[in-house]
């Protein structure tokens, strides 16, 4: 965990504040971001799901180590998106030790400028930096966008899985720290 900003080419990855519910709320209630991981509606979250969440990201933050939640920001200081990890070892299946699993979304209007790479390569090598040996992601088979991104980033494709909050086909991709 990190107090820290972790800085990017173009964004920066900051840890979330309760200043930034308003923001996720709208990220996470966007059917077009959320439906690849199965609320093409959106989450449907409100102000006190958005409150209790945040309560239990506090909790995680100050007890764990395992896990981390930022927000990422523009070159000018906007919120365009959020980028997580969470230690794991047992990845849908997937073993290693010293293994996080990642997330990253962004806003629509950011989509298609670069921002995700530059957010995943500052997400993966500030992981690499804390010790991490492998960086896993699952997505859909039908966002061909994210796959594209992971294998551009050198991740490889591991194996399939049916998700069934998705109703849909993922895949696990691992990244491996060579060094």
């Amino acid at each position: 965990m990190t107090k820290d900003f972790v800085k990017g080419e173009r964004i920066v990855l900051r840890p979330t504040s309760r200043q930034d519910l308003s923001f996720l709320q709208g990220l996470w209630n966007d059917g077009e971001v959320m439906r690849y991981v199965g609320y093409p509606q959106g989450l449907g979250i409100d102000g006190q799901g958005a409150w209790r969440w945040f309560q239990l990201l506090e909790e995680h933050r100050y007890r764990d180590r395992d896990r981390q939640h930022w927000i990422v920001e523009n070159e000018s200081g906007r919120p365009i998106g959020e980028a997580f990890y969470k230690l794991e070892q047992d990845y849908c299946g997937y073993k290693a030790s010293k293994m996080a699993g990642i997330d990253l979304k962004l806003a629509r209007k950011f989509w298609g400028r670069g921002y995700a790479s530059d957010a995943l390569r500052t997400l993966v090598r500030y992981l690499f930096t804390q010790g991490f040996r492998v960086l896993v992601v699952s997505p859909s088979l039908a966002n061909e966008a994210a796959l594209t991104l992971y294998d551009r980033l050198g991740f490889e494709p591991k194996h399939r899985f049916w998700a069934e909050e998705t109703k849909a086909e993922h895949q696990v991709w691992a990244l491996t720290n060579t060094l």
